[in-house]
């Protein structure tokens, strides 16, 4: 970036010189144009009045040599346009110039000028041309080539002025792309602690930069240590998610163990045989249970890989009466009156299977803690879905937490009842795949209340 701005601004000031230079010496020889025509004018001027003064026996033409010289040349015309006199050729033997634009012009308006090459000469010629008051023609014309000598004069030192001027713009530029480049380093040296800059020390235009990448680098601070700890929380949550899932696995298994082990070494009386079996078949269901609730907290882990459709228009109204078919039995099982109340137009996006699975898991976990005689309902709504029962409550101190995986609040009842400890998890889970918002209310001996919101 330095190398950049030093040869920029090298750039610049040799063009700017080379400009310079260029546009001086053109006022220079326009200047000294004009400089020459106006010598021209006085000097005719004055042949003019001299001319005038003469005797007529010296001869009109004795005084236009005194004024003829290696540059200044004079010419005396006629009114016909024949050659008088002429100080750089004979006169005689020089042709008509009654023709020359500068004569033609003196002869009609008294006075004339023109730029031409001059054949006589042979070179570029100014010319000046007079009316005298006998009616001749003065005409005086010096070489344009005496111009550039004088022009040429000046060029050594125009020369001497472009070096001097390529020589500071390369010391300014040096010195200018330090002064520039010195807070964009600075700022590249602090770019991970841009906060550090001084911002006196900023330029105005770069100051906008300066304050995003700080306003970034908070953000990326922040998300960095968001991320550090979703992943000290992600990583507890799966250490004891697999604690607890080895030590729920262990449970039934060791049941299932022990009662095998009876029946195998014939240690069971032929009438326990019966009711060992079913212990087995029980555990055995609560670990199928288990390992099915574990799968569907797997899937929803991660939507992405198992292509969850959400685009579905679900029915609320069916979706409930669904749910409370298919846990009739276990309602009836404690005379639980399920009921269902609402919208019965009520709609949402999302997926069937997965809202059934959610609301079957909130009803069924109504009907485990609440005591027999107890009551279920569930209220549809436009937009969201509620389960309330009169069961034993949450209390208070507990209710953050039964979302959470293997999470009980009596893991003594909740084994009792087949409680997985994971049907909240999955509630949980499958309304942040819908974008639902879950609230609760709760309390001891009371009942609890689980409303899902939709967007």
């Amino acid at each position: 970036m330095k190398n950049s701005i030093r040869f920029s601004l090298i750039y610049v000031g040799v063009l700017a010189a080379l400009f310079a230079v260029y546009f001086t010496a053109q006022v220079f020889e326009n200047e000294m144009s004009e400089q020459l025509k106006r010598d021209l004018r006085e000097t005719a001027h004055l042949v003019e009045v001299a001319y005038g003064k003469m005797d007529s026996s010296d001869g009109p033409v004795a005084c236009l040599p005194d004024f003829a010289s290696e540059n200044l040349r004079i010419t005396l015309v006629d009114r016909d346009g024949k050659v008088i006199y002429e100080s750089d050729a004979e006169a005689a033997k020089m042709e008509n110039h009654r023709n020359r634009p500068e004569i033609q012009e003196a002869i009609n308006k008294g006075s004339g000028e023109n730029l031409r090459y001059s054949v006589t000469l042979n070179a570029k010629v100014f010319y000046v041309a007079e009316r005298l008051s006998d009616g001749n023609v003065l005409r005086l014309s010096r070489r344009l080539a005496s111009l550039h000598e004088s022009v040429s004069k000046t060029t050594p030192y125009l020369i001497a002025l472009l070096a001097a001027i390529v020589v500071v713009s390369i010391l300014i530029a040096f010195g200018l792309s330090r002064f520039f480049v010195r807070p964009v380093q600075k700022l590249a040296e602090n770019l991970g602690q841009p906060e550090l800059m001084d911002d006196e020390g900023i330029y105005k235009e770069i100051a906008p930069l300066v304050k995003t990448i700080r306003k970034q680098n908070r953000e990326l601070q922040l998300t960095i240590e968001q991320l550090s700890e979703e992943k000290k929380k992600t990583a507890q949550m799966r250490d004891e998610f697999t604690a607890n899932a080895s030590h729920e696995l262990k449970t039934p298994l060791t049941s299932i163990s022990g009662y095998a082990e009876l029946i195998e070494n014939d240690m069971a009386k032929p009438e326990d045989v019966k009711l060992f079996a079913g212990k087995i078949h029980k555990e055995a269901n609560r670990l199928l249970s288990i390992a099915n609730d574990i799968m569907t907290l797997s899937k929803l882990d991660a939507p992405g890989e198992s292509a969850i459709d959400l685009n579905e228009t679900v029915d609320l109204w069916p979706l409930a009466s669904g749910c409370i078919e298919e846990l009739s039995l276990n309602a009836s099982k404690k005379n639980i009156q399920v009921s269902l109340e609402g919208d019965a137009a009520a709609q949402v996006q999302g997926n069937y299977k997965l809202l059934f699975e959610m609301l079957y898991n909130l009803v069924d976990n109504s009907i485990r803690y609440t005591e027999t005689g107890g009551s279920v309902s569930i209220l549809v709504q436009q937009k969201s879905i509620a389960v309330k029962d009169t069961g034993i409550g949450i209390p208070e101190e507990n209710q953050p937490r039964i979302f959470e995986r293997f999470y009980r609040v009596d893991k003594s009842r909740s084994k009792a009842t087949g409680g997985t400890g994971l049907g909240l998890a999955i509630v949980k889970h499958i309304a942040e795949v819908h974008h639902a918002e879950i609230s609760l209310q709760s309390a001891i001996g009371v009942g609890t209340e689980i409303t899902v919101t939709f967007c």
